[in-house]
């Protein structure tokens, strides 16, 4: 175990948290198969169309990347940390996405502007390199 700010922590590998952070996931969600990819610290931002101007969200913590053997096949989750209620978008024909590192922008089902802010740059481009990828995919068919 590690101590962090005086706070205890188990010393997990990767491996070890994927598997604990699926099982959460399914405990959500039994159709969630597997986690594509990570990022440990988000928060979201919305855009008022009508002010033009963006306002955060009461929404932060973890993002997942997620493929369901259900519909929709794909979906981004981020648990909450501020209360119960998480995010969950599903990545579909008509999402679209920008990267203005550290934020991805996208547009959604809904047509809501939204943006992930990421602790982590790096992460910021990995997932936004997966909806690329995941959208090109989706184009062809």
């Amino acid at each position: 175990m590690a101590s962090q700010n005086g706070k205890v922590r188990p010393n997990l590998d990767e491996k070890t948290t994927k598997v604990l952070n699926l099982t959460v996931l399914q405990r959500r969600d039994p159709s969630v198969e597997e986690i594509l990819i990570t990022s440990t610290h988000v928060t979201f931002y919305k855009f008022d169309t009508s002010i033009s101007q963006w306002s955060r969200k009461d929404v932060e913590g973890p993002l997942f990347v997620v493929k369901r053997n259900a519909q929709p096949r794909f979906q981004f989750i981020v648990m909450n940390r501020l209360n119960t209620e998480n995010l969950v978008e599903d990545l579909l024909g008509d999402f679209e996405c920008e990267v203005q590192l550290p934020y991805l922008l996208y547009r959604n089902a809904k047509r809501e502007v939204n943006g992930i802010w990421f602790y982590n740059a790096a992460e910021c481009e990995e997932v936004a390199n997966l909806f690329s990828r995941y959208c090109s995919l989706l184009a062809v068919y």
